[in-house]
């Protein structure tokens, strides 16, 4: 028996042993394919398909769906009727080069076009099914071989998105149950028919006679694809998602996998939530995915175009935080870039020429956010992003420990220094900056630092009495029920606050003793929200009423009063619920902290 137990025991080790060095080989694989993508940072999306054609309207009708390329679904339009817009599609001014070279010129490094979406429809030559736009369009030609081509000439890194969970026109997939009313709903949960044993037999007959076959045709025509970007995977099981992603990595190991090949966890890094300006800071990789109006299928009826510089400070905020940004585009059906979405990225790509050093390649900001901007670093360069100009021309810089060795701005050609001066002890210095901002939408200032990065990413209260403002997501929530919402525009808060004993606390550093107002930003029903909560720091709180507010989606700030911090330091803030007389507290947003009394930093 012992030697037994003895031989058990060994190969239990050699499992173990086996298992690490599996994980080893596993996340080198990762490590070498995802490299370029780190330093890429930005990149291009592009939707097209049928859907640009009608642009959002249907028999002379604005549909009022929530993104063009879901007409078919919003408008419930019938399958034939749908597929016979191929019959008008021309793309009369397609061009795969000036798409790639306004990518280019934009300074995005890699394009992610739409092969195939939910429509069901192939924007590539498809032997798998005849549903796509090389048979089935007077076009007659293939996009992405002619974009892959494309790519190569300008060293633009081509990807591939392919709508692998739902596919409208196969009579097995989700989505169609106009057509096909035993089909899986397009809105139906994974919970709700994974165990109806005809629904998942025909959705598994759909992935094995069309979304498997075409994604072997994707990664085998067109050389080497830099991603292959999936969305919905919250419709597929943890077993079909994993198969897509080993699909993918045994048919082209270099190429990524998103997450939404199944979800959080899966593929080679992470994504946020459609147009989500509000994350949580992540520590895997991860994208964020924006458009230039609201639509990403072309939409000739959507003009709620973003400015450049609403556009430039999301990506700023995403890269800062250690994320990717990329940008979409919806060709007219005509396949041209409206004049609105080149003007944008023409924008893009002069601000990146002069300042892509601070983007390409950086890492997440080690000092944490600020209000006058964000920051970004790489090898011994602290790139600070001035989205708000210092009226005194003295700004404020947080937690480096290192020596600095100069400091300038990155858009002056002589690069001529700054004086920058010592605050404290604590790593706090003021560059000195010229009376106006060589860019009004963000100037850049490198400053260059000595030996290894040493940093404190604590939050700073500023220090000249501006307010700096703490977001829900960028706390810690604890209890049962207390979550964030979407973080998309308008929805950046907490909700489900039940239970009094579920609270949120965000670190907070403090560089000069005096007094500080605190102010809560929040949403409040009046019909199902109400109570009291604490709002503490250190051995200091105050207490507030909830106020409605008209609607838990309907900010207004309330000042709940001032605390007094005869000492510099680090203090935990805390909002926490005394009395909960309604369905939930409030709908915080955020709560905003300002020196009104200090004895100078």
């Amino acid at each position: 028996m012992a030697t037994i137990d003895h031989l058990m025991d060994n190969a239990e080790s050699d499992s173990r042993l086996f298992k690490q060095q599996e994980a080893l080989r596993v996340n080198k694989a990762r490590e070498d394919r995802i490299a370029w993508w780190r330093e890429a940072k930005v990149g291009l999306f592009i939707h097209w398909g049928l859907y640009a054609v009608p642009g959002g309207v249907w028999n002379g009708e604005t549909v009022h769906a929530a993104y063009a390329e879901h007409l078919q679904l919003r408008a419930r339009i019938p399958r034939e009727e749908y597929a016979r817009i191929a019959e008008s599609f021309t793309a009369s001014g397609f061009q795969a080069e000036a798409w790639v070279r306004a990518a280019k010129e934009a300074g995005l490094r890699y394009l992610i076009f739409t092969a195939k979406h939910h429509d069901g429809f192939a924007m590539y030559d498809s032997k798998v099914s005849d549903y796509n736009i090389v048979q089935a369009t007077p076009f007659g030609r293939d996009p992405v071989a002619e974009l892959a081509e494309a790519c190569r000439q300008e060293d633009v890194r081509l990807c591939l998105y392919y709508s692998h969970a739902m596919d409208w026109h196969h009579p097995d997939s989700q989505g169609n149950t106009l057509d096909f009313p035993g089909n899986i709903g397009a809105y139906d949960t994974l919970e709700s028919w994974i165990h109806d044993s005809d629904k998942r037999t025909r959705y598994e007959r759909y992935l094995e006679e069309k979304a498997f076959p075409q994604l072997h045709e994707m990664l085998t025509q067109y050389g080497p694809i830099g991603i292959v970007w999936f969305d919905c995977g919250h419709k597929v099981t943890d077993e079909q998602g994993r198969r897509f992603e080993d699909w993918v990595h045994d048919l082209q190991n270099t190429c990524l996998v998103n997450r939404r090949v199944r979800r959080s966890g899966f593929g080679d890094y992470e994504n946020t939530g459609d147009n989500q300006l509000h994350v949580r800071q992540l520590e895997r990789d991860w994208e964020s995915i924006a458009t230039l109006n609201h639509s990403w299928g072309y939409n000739q009826t959507d003009q709620n175009w973003r400015s450049l510089k609403d556009v430039l400070h999301d990506m700023i905020n995403v890269v800062s935080m250690g994320g990717n940004y990329v940008i979409n585009v919806g060709p007219t059906g005509a396949g041209e870039f409206d004049p609105v979405s080149l003007e944008r990225l023409q924008g893009i790509g002069r601000w990146l020429k002069v300042n892509g050093d601070s983007i390409y390649g950086t890492e997440r900001s080690p000092i944490g956010k600020t209000p006058w901007g964000r920051s970004t670093w790489k090898g011994q360069t602290l790139y600070l992003h001035i989205w708000t100009w210092p009226q005194q021309g003295r700004l404020f810089v947080p937690g480096l420990r290192n020596a600095i060795r100069r400091a300038y701005l990155l858009a002056d050609p002589k690069r001529e220094e700054l004086v920058c001066q010592v605050v404290n002890s604590e790593g706090d210095f003021a560059v000195h900056l010229p009376a106006t901002p060589l860019d009004a939408i963000c100037t850049v200032v490198a400053v260059e630092f000595e030996g290894e990065l040493q940093a404190n990413p604590c939050p700073v209260v500023f220090p000249d009495g501006e307010t700096t403002v703490f977001s829900v997501f960028d706390g810690e929530l604890s209890g049962s029920a207390l979550r964030l919402d979407t973080g998309k525009a308008g929805r950046d808060v907490v909700k489900d606050w039940h239970h009094v004993h579920d609270a949120i606390v965000w670190p907070v550093r403090l560089v000069t003793p005096g007094a500080y107002r605190l102010t809560a930003v929040y949403g409040a029903e009046e019909s199902s929200a109400g109570g009291t909560f604490e709002v503490s720091a250190g051995n200091q709180s105050l207490i507030a009423e909830v106020r409605g507010t008209g609607g838990g989606y309907i900010f207004q700030s309330f000042d709940i009063g001032d605390l007094y911090f005869p000492e510099v330091g680090e203090y935990a803030v805390q909002v926490k619920p005394l009395e909960i007389s309604g369905e939930v507290l409030m709908q915080l947003k955020e709560i905003r902290i300002t020196l009104t009394s200090g004895t100078g930093s």
